[in-house]
């Protein structure tokens, strides 16, 4: 009898909600307590169907204000309505800020070991661009004395070509100066061959008027 009694109120109590009006599906998570039951029905004395722990996020398929039809994974059943709410309790904020918390250090760490690696790329790159600002500097002061190099070679080049000049035009004037000393010996040659000439000209003359004064006087 008493069996017949609480099938009987089952199944009033199943007409009853399904002539509720249906409610819009909503998100509600258990509250700061421990564990709670869900139950195949409104009422303790229902089958215990799971263990809802503190946190849990459940789907509202009907709200009521004593018991709360709601899903958890696949399992679908009833729970005491104060132990809902609408936002998650202290602890499940709790874990959620400290997995937050969690990953935020972690990325931190990231950031800092990126950030460590970078500074070293930066020195490493800093050291590369001194030293190619060295090598940059001494290209320079080898290209400054390259160009003077080359500056310095035109120009011995051209004094080079001047001396050549000066040593043809030396030379010019060597064999003029010689042409003028063979000619002013052959002029003085001359001259002298000249004055030999004539003296013995001279002398042939006076020898021959003394010879004519003599032979005049002997035919006196």
């Amino acid at each position: 009898m008493r069996r017949w009694v609480h099938a009987a109120g089952m199944i009033v109590v199943m007409g009853l909600a399904s002539l509720a009006p249906a409610a819009a599906q909503t998100t509600a998570y258990v509250t700061d307590e421990l564990e709670i039951t869900m139950r195949s029905g409104q009422g303790n004395d229902y089958r215990i169907i799971r263990l809802l722990s503190s946190g849990a996020q459940l789907e509202v398929l009907q709200r009521g204000e004593t018991w709360t039809r709601v899903r958890a994974g696949d399992d679908e059943g009833w729970v005491r309505s104060i132990y809902l709410q609408s936002e998650p309790g202290a602890a499940a904020r709790l874990a959620r800020a400290s997995e937050q918390l969690e990953r935020l250090r972690q990325e931190n760490g990231e950031l800092s070991d990126n950030l460590a690696r970078l500074e070293s790329e930066l020195e490493t790159v800093s050291a590369a661009n001194t030293e190619l600002e060295a090598d940059n500097q001494r290209m320079s002061q080898r290209l400054q004395e390259a160009g003077e190099g080359l500056q310095l070679a035109d120009e011995n080049k051209a004094l080079r070509k001047q001396v050549i000049d000066l040593e043809r035009q030396v030379q010019d004037l060597s064999r003029e100066t010689e042409r003028m000393a063979d000619r002013e010996r052959q002029d003085w040659f001359i001259a002298g061959a000249g004055v030999i000439v004539f003296g013995m000209l001279l002398g042939i003359l006076v020898t021959r008027i003394r010879w004519r004064k003599r032979s005049s006087w002997g035919d006196l």
